[in-house]
């Protein structure tokens, strides 16, 4: 169905990140997502923000994470946290600083597209097999990058994954 240079599946917060800054310098970038919006459990469940390790003496670089929140406080999607030096994040309002940021960087969203099984070439991923309500469809990358959450592609694809315990898990 689709080629690119850069194949990021995954649209929560580290996928809208590497699409991005991959689209930004200049490449081709595919955005895979299999609910109907981007920001992961931002979005699709309310988690409130991505900053709370933020406070006086934290030393932070800035980037893509520090960008959605400024344009998300700009559009009346975000309000100062009370625990920390980062933002509660509006799930509504944040779907759309996520499709402004993925349309002015040029990057080809795709929605709804629930992924199921890795293309290979050797030993290397070449990109995925999704579902859809249009179909089973092919999704090739140049780089192909597993921002699933669950190591879901990368696992699928036979490389060594490993769960954290239960009672070990934050």
């Amino acid at each position: 169905h689709d080629r690119c240079d850069v194949l990021v599946i995954g649209g929560g917060p580290a996928g809208l990140a590497a699409a991005l800054a991959a689209a930004r310098a200049g490449v081709d970038v595919a955005l895979v997502e299999r609910f109907g919006c981007f920001g992961g459990n931002i979005t699709a469940v309310g988690v409130e923000g991505f900053a709370w390790y933020r406070h006086e003496a934290t030393i932070e670089a800035g980037g893509i994470g520090r960008e959605f929140e400024e344009r998300a406080t700009e559009m009346g999607a975000a309000v100062p946290e009370s625990q920390s030096l980062s933002y509660e994040l509006d799930s509504e309002g944040f779907k759309i600083v996520a499709d402004r940021m993925v349309e002015e960087a040029g990057v080809h969203p795709m929605l709804h597209r629930q992924f199921v099984a890795p293309v290979m070439d050797g030993e290397r991923i070449t990109g995925i097999i999704t579902e859809s309500k249009a179909g089973r469809e092919a999704i090739l990358g140049k780089v192909v990058i597993d921002a699933t959450g669950d190591a879901d592609v990368a696992h699928r694809a036979g490389a060594p994954t490993s769960m954290t315990p239960r009672e070990s898990m934050m």
